[in-house]
């Protein structure tokens, strides 16, 4: 009789540490997962930050041109920055969401005088991250036909 308690209280005590690393492995795989996900939703916002810095920095709507000549590389036209912010406001539902979805888009001019135009502003309200980018480009103001320098800051919104 004792000999077959102690079988059977050998098996219950075997089938508890089983059963106890089965739930350490459980949690430890749960939290793997979760940091992995994390990662990944972190990795996915910053591409699309670049994504939406890209497309920023090559619309047409404020690019340099010189009639049919190829526009200039990282320069951004102020006469045309200032019917643009009024432009995009107009369509910010319609036309510019598809483009930039949640996400702030600033331009700062820093020489020869310091301003910022607020190109495009849709936070997401219960957002609790942001990836911001920023990209220097060159301003071209057409009227005194000189050139300044300033920064393009784009926040966009999980």
């Amino acid at each position: 009789m004792k000999r077959g308690q102690i079988h059977l209280s050998e098996t219950i005590a075997v089938l508890f540490i089983f059963f106890v690393l089965i739930v350490f492995g459980i949690i430890f795989y749960y939290q793997y997962q979760q940091v992995a996900v994390k990662e990944k939703s972190e990795e996915l916002l910053a591409a699309r930050a670049l994504d939406t810095t890209l497309r920023v920095l090559f619309l047409p709507e404020w690019l340099c041109s010189k009639g049919e000549a190829e526009p200039e590389d990282n320069c951004i036209d102020t006469m045309k920055l200032r019917p643009a912010q009024e432009t995009i406001q107009n369509h910010i539902e319609d036309y510019y969401f598809d483009l930039f979805s949640y996400s702030t888009i600033t331009v700062t001019q820093l020489y020869p005088e310091a301003q910022d135009f607020i190109l495009y502003d849709k936070p997401k309200p219960e957002s609790a991250k942001k990836e911001s980018t920023h990209f220097v480009v060159s301003l071209r103001d057409d009227a005194s036909g000189s050139y300044g320098y300033g920064f393009v800051t784009v926040e966009v919104y999980s």
